[in-house]
């Protein structure tokens, strides 16, 4: 057994060896005029931790991480396979590259999921 120490002050999750910690969501990205919406998926056979919490950057030469002044109440959804939620944030992107940033909770480990996309 191996127990593995997640970032920040999230928990302490345990994996047994040898198994590799495999997760995926999928995201799907689409800008609107004054919101950005997230489609949120879990191709999974297992159920998958997520939250309402994205991260947004933006590429200037180098990922920046932009605050798009949006507060985020931590809350946990928990998605079934094959489930997927839709997300809207009220933001006006002007034209650039951008990425989602997303967290995925499996067995207590956090695993962190990105989607670039450009707004033109």
């Amino acid at each position: 057994m191996k127990i593995v120490k997640v970032p920040s002050n999230d928990d302490v999750g345990v994996i047994t060896v040898g198994t590799p910690l495999e997760v995926e969501l999928d995201i799907e990205v689409k800008p609107r005029k004054g919101e950005l919406v997230l489609w949120v998926s879990n191709p999974n056979t297992v159920k998958v931790e997520t939250s309402n919490e994205v991260e947004l950057y933006e590429y200037v030469g180098y990922w920046q991480r932009l605050d798009p002044g949006i507060v985020f109440v931590k809350r946990r959804i928990v998605l079934i396979p094959g489930e997927t939620i839709e997300q809207k944030l009220p933001l006006d992107l002007p034209p650039g590259r951008y990425k989602v940033v997303k967290f995925a909770y499996v067995k207590g480990a956090k695993v962190r999921v990105e989607k670039e996309f450009t707004v033109r």
